[in-house]
């Protein structure tokens, strides 16, 4: 018998890809030359962690990537993040949503 229950450091982890991608497209936003420009910017950055979400990332998603694997994709989405949000102006909430998202990802692996 199988029953499918909500794991919760699996919405911790989507809350803080979540935050991550609105951080990055605020940065973006802020960084860029013009209007449409920054527009553009931010809605890339937003569909491609969109995309790898749904495709890499999610706990139900087709081709889910293992913990290192997830771990390395998670660095470096939130390492450039990271350094988005510093040329922005907005380091310190970059690593609170890259530290929020690296620790529901352990902490949801840890609980299966």
């Amino acid at each position: 018998m199988t029953t499918d229950r909500i794991r919760w450091f699996g919405i911790v982890r989507l809350v803080g890809q979540l935050a991550l991608a609105a951080l990055g497209a605020v940065s973006l936003w802020r960084i860029a030359g013009g209007w449409w420009v920054g527009a553009a910017s931010a809605a890339l950055l937003v569909a491609v962690v969109a995309a790898l979400w749904f495709r890499l990332l999610a706990p139900g998603s087709p081709a889910r990537l293992r913990y290192r694997e997830r771990l390395a994709l998670s660095l470096v989405l939130g390492t450039a993040v990271v350094i988005l949000g510093s040329l922005a102006g907005l380091w310190l909430p970059a690593i609170v949503a890259t530290s929020v998202a690296l620790l529901g990802d352990a902490l949801d692996e840890r609980s299966r």
